[in-house]
Order: structure tokens, then C-alpha cells, then sequence
């Protein structure tokens, strides 16, 4: 029997999911050139206002994730079954400027390394016995089941709730954060799905997550509009810059992750975030910068370790 959240677990998923959606914003993407300088804005007030309410909800996010508020698996494969349908796709496209990264961190990322899966809601579903249409909603991802090196990279992902019209239900299952959980628990196998390691969020172009990526990387280099890699690394934990960056919409699906399938991991994981930027490198694409994180994922111990005292770059990822 697939086991579903009572009805307190869902009040508190979405009174958590509620606060932090008012903060999302239309994306944008940039088109001036291949080395359009970072966004800047005339009232930075806005930016610092926004950065300060991020830190705030970040820190609410590592709560959750220190207290471990839901231990197991939610959802089940029947779930998954029931209201979406599930494509292997063989053709995966790497960003070419996530190769140096990488290789650099011992990732590995030929095509038989990488199994590319295309989730789609694109199949009627039932909620109390009625059938509902499809959302159109999708995530596709690549998964690299490597053992220490584990990694999902997250490349095109639209919710239900983003796409459904107005008015329109949604399946129980539609976030992110366990739908790719349950796609990397039977992409790696129950065994090995505890050794996830990173998890990395390319091309973002959801204009909340850059402005902050763009207003931490202007404190961090006021003399630069670029932060190529090896880019910043930050203590989610025990930093604002990491606390703002894990309350971004690129951010919270990796906090629900840890703290929702705790057990499956081994144990409490906190995130570390790696941030960098490069203008496009890919034909037939308009000409704008590109913008990635890479979550670590740490072991409480690995966190006491990390030196946030120190100016890090993502080569200080263990």
C-alpha cells in the first residue's frame, strides 16, 4: 500500500511550500551578448531586502533538515506509476560548461555513465476515484550512479502546479523534490542510492535565483561581473550567502530532500553550495550567460569541518 502524508504532514509541507512561493518570480533570460555582464539593478535596497528574507527562510529550511520532519519514503513507485509516465531517453546533451567541474571533481559523465530520464505528466490520473487531465507538467533529469561520486543533475523541470490552468487539480505526487528522489532510487537501486553525493542545477534562468547569485558573487568580487569557475562554495548550514541560496527555487527541492529521506541517505546531510557562471558555449542557443550550482551533500561531521571562515572555491568540495 503506497503510504501517503497525514493530514498534518501536508498542512505543514504546505504552509512551508506557501511561504517560500511568494518570493518566486516570472524567469528572464539575458540577450545581449555571450559576456553580458551580471544583472544590476538601480534600487540594490530591493536586493538586500530580498537576500535578508531568503537568509530567514534558509535558516527555516536547515530546522527541517536538522530535525529530520518527515523519515522515508512518502511517495511509493506506485504512486509515480499512477500519474506520470516514464521515458528513458537515450540522447543526453551535457552543458559543455559543466565539463571542467566535472572532471575536476571526479565525476563521471561519458554516455554510459549517465542515465538520462524524461518524467512526464502527461497522462490522466485519479483523486478520490475521478479522473483529472494531464498538466503538462515534466522533469528531466540525467542520474550518475557512481558510487562516493553519486550525482543528479537537474536540467529541464516545470512543476504541475507551474503549468496546471487556473483551478486545475494536480496529482499528490508533483514536487520535485520526491519525484526525483524516487527516480534516483531506482535509477542507483536501494542499495546505492545512499551515496548521492551532488546534486546540480544548470542553465538556471529563474530570475529570483539569479538576482541572488548575482547580488552574493557582487559582495563576494565587487570588482567583477563574472565568477567563472571554480566559482564560490558556501556552508548552507553556518552562512547567509548559502542560507539565501537554499531559500531559492533552486535551493528548497534539495533542502525537502534531505530533510523528507533522511534515513534512505544514511543519516542527516547537510548542504554545501558551489556557485559559477560562463557565457553559452551551445550552438543553435540565444547568446546570454549561463548560470550552475552544485549541492554537496555533507555529513554532519564534514560541516563542522568546513572552514567558513575562509574564502571558498569549488575545488574545497571533499
Amino acid at each position: 500500500m503506497p503510504h501517503h502524508p497525514s493530514h498534518q504532514q501536508q498542512h505543514a509541507q504546505e504552509a512551508a511550500a506557501a511561504s517560500l512561493g511568494g518570493l518566486v518570480k516570472t524567469p528572464t533570460l539575458h540577450n545581449d551578448s555571450a559576456m553580458t555582464p551580471l544583472l544590476k539593478r538601480d534600487d540594490d535596497d530591493d536586493d538586500a531586502q530580498d537576500f535578508r528574507a531568503l537568509v530567514c527562510k534558509g535558516d527555516v529550511l536547515i530546522n527541517r533538515i536538522r530535525r529530520n520532519m518527515f523519515v522515508g519514503d512518502v511517495f511509493r513507485e506506485s504512486d509515480l506509476d499512477a500519474a506520470w509516465f516514464w521515458d528513458d531517453e537515450e540522447d543526453f546533451r551535457l552543458s559543455p560548461n559543466l565539463r571542467p567541474a566535472l572532471e575536476e571533481l571526479g565525476i563521471p559523465h561519458d554516455e554510459e555513465d549517465v542515465q538520462h530520464v524524461e518524467i512526464n505528466q502527461n497522462i490522466e490520473f485519479e483523486i478520490g476515484g475521478r479522473e483529472y487531465p494531464p498538466t503538462n507538467g515534466r522533469y528531466h533529469n540525467a542520474y550518475i550512479p557512481a558510487g562516493p561520486k553519486s550525482t543528479i543533475i537537474a536540467q529541464r523541470n516545470f512543476s504541475p502546479r507551474r503549468l496546471a490552468s487556473p483551478g486545475q487539480k494536480i496529482p499528490a505526487l508533483h514536487r520535485w523534490s520526491d519525484i526525483v528522489w524516487l527516480a534516483w532510487s531506482l535509477t542507483a537501486g536501494r542499495e546505492d542510492r545512499s551515496q548521492l553525493r551532488y546534486i546540480i542545477r544548470e542553465n538556471i534562468t529563474t530570475k529570483l535565483t539569479r538576482r541572488m547569485m548575482e547580488y552574493i558573487i557582487a559582495r563576494a568580487e565587487p570588482d567583477t561581473d563574472f565568477l567563472p569557475w571554480p566559482g564560490r562554495l558556501y556552508d548552507a548550514a553556518r552562512t547567509d550567502e548559502g542560507k539565501a541560496l537554499l531559500a531559492t527555487p533552486h535551493g528548497v527541492g534539495v533542502a525537502y530532500m534531505l530533510s523528507d529521506h533522511a534515513d534512505a541517505l544514511g543519516g542527516r546531510r547537510y548542504p554545501a553550495v558551489c556557485i559559477f557562471t560562463a557565457p553559452t558555449r551551445e550552438e543553435g542557443r540565444a547568446e546570454r550567460n549561463d548560470y550552475y550550482m552544485i549541492w554537496e551533500l555533507r555529513d554532519p561531521t564534514e560541516t563542522d569541518e568546513m572552514d567558513v571562515e575562509r574564502e571558498m572555491t569549488c575545488r574545497d568540495m571533499v
